[in-house]
């Protein structure tokens, strides 16, 4: 009798752990706040990339989008813990599309940052930084009870190789965004407070090693430029910011018009399609509008949030956190540097900006954030579904 009341309680555990791990897919587990949230905001990147650029990247940004939504949706029937899976080998793979690229990339404005395939241009750095969160998230999934120097270095070591081959092409922007995709990846994953603060400490130990041999001197010239602009010596260190301040301040409460910004129009404004398009929302639409811009992102980062909040399956947690993190970093980044309240520094803002490789790592990342959210996974890794005796 004993012996069968064992089998019986086996059986069911057996089942219980089966089910448990089951995809729990349905269309009613679709985001269906996130997702007009995205619509809009790519119909506001789509009408000024328009107003400032011609129709011919229109019709380009046009062809990624399409591109990016087709994209989307078929990586949703795919089990995001089948992207942890292979995330070595996806790290493996793209690690070595960087060091291709600083042998046998392009170099456009003194940057080797893309593979050019016909009139089209991949920059494997975007991708870097979703393989980079996929492989942070496989790698310290289930420490539960903390992590030890080793997971530190280990986790340090795999951020720290593809950020020094893309600062060294050099695209200082997106090699910063891994910063705090590692920091919140390891708050995330349980780092205790004395070791937060250690590794902070020895980061920014390294800072003046960074600063004279691995920034170029462009770089060193607008981080100076932000910090002491009158002692900046050559004023075209400091022309982007003044010409992007210029366009925000004209633009006043409601804006010249879509299709009306002097800085834009007149081309004073550098990069005004992709790094400084924010200021031209600013320009045309004016503070009210740009605000409400603002405010799309604030839903999109929350929902983000809420995802991994809800999310019980660790791996699934991480990746999210990651993801929203990565999101949150380049908007506030790529704001805060057309208001003058950050250095310049190459980055996009996300599903507005026109770009190929950035808006298809956008796609990729926002499929994989509704992937988790999609699917109800229960955490029974690493021996915690205890026997019944």
């Amino acid at each position: 009798m004993q012996t069968l009341l064992i089998l019986t309680t086996s059986i069911k555990t057996t089942r219980l752990k089966t089910k448990c791990m089951t995809n729990s897919v349905s269309s009613k587990n679709f985001d269906w706040l996130l997702f007009p949230i995205i619509c809009l905001i790519l119909t506001v990147g789509i009408f000024f990339i328009w107003s400032a650029s011609s129709e011919k990247f229109l019709l380009k940004q046009l062809v990624w989008v399409f591109m990016g939504l087709t994209l989307f949706f078929t990586l949703l029937y795919f089990d995001y813990l089948s992207f942890a899976h292979y995330a070595y080998i996806i790290y493996t793979c793209v690690l070595f599309l960087l060091i291709m690229l600083l042998c046998l990339g392009g170099s456009v404005k003194g940057s080797q940052r893309w593979f050019s395939i016909g009139s089209f241009s991949l920059q494997p750095s975007e991708f870097m930084k979703i393989t980079l969160v996929l492989t942070l998230a496989r790698f310290l999934r289930y420490k539960k009870y903390g992590l030890g120097l080793f997971d530190i270095g280990i986790s340090l070591f795999l951020t720290c190789i593809p950020m020094a081959l893309i600062v060294k092409q050099p695209d200082l922007g997106t090699a910063l965004v891994m910063v705090p995709i590692l920091l919140s990846i390891l708050y995330t994953a349980g780092i205790r407070l004395y070791q937060l603060v250690l590794f902070i400490a020895c980061g920014l130990a390294t800072s003046p090693f960074v600063w004279l041999f691995m920034l170029k001197p462009y770089q060193k010239l607008r981080v100076v430029g932000f910090l002491w602009p009158e002692k900046t010596a050559d004023w075209g260190a400091g022309y982007h910011r003044l010409q992007s301040l210029i366009a925000i301040g004209s633009g006043g409460l409601f804006g010249a018009g879509w299709g009306n910004g002097t800085q834009n129009q007149m081309r004073f404004l550098p990069e005004r399609h992709t790094d400084f398009i924010f200021a031209v929302i600013a320009e045309e639409w004016g503070f009210l509008r740009a605000c409400c811009v603002l405010l799309l992102y604030i839903v999109f980062i929350t929902c983000g949030i809420g995802i991994a909040r809800s999310t019980r399956e660790p791996c699934g947690r991480l990746i999210v956190v990651g993801l929203v993190t990565m999101f949150a970093t380049q908007i506030v980044v790529n704001i805060c540097m057309t208001l003058g309240i950050a250095p310049i520094v190459g980055i996009t803002l996300p599903f507005i900006s026109y770009g190929g490789s950035s808006l298809l790592t956008s796609f990729i990342a926002l499929s994989i954030i509704f992937n988790v959210k999609m699917r109800s996974k229960i955490d029974l890794a690493a021996g915690s579904l205890h026997e019944i005796r």
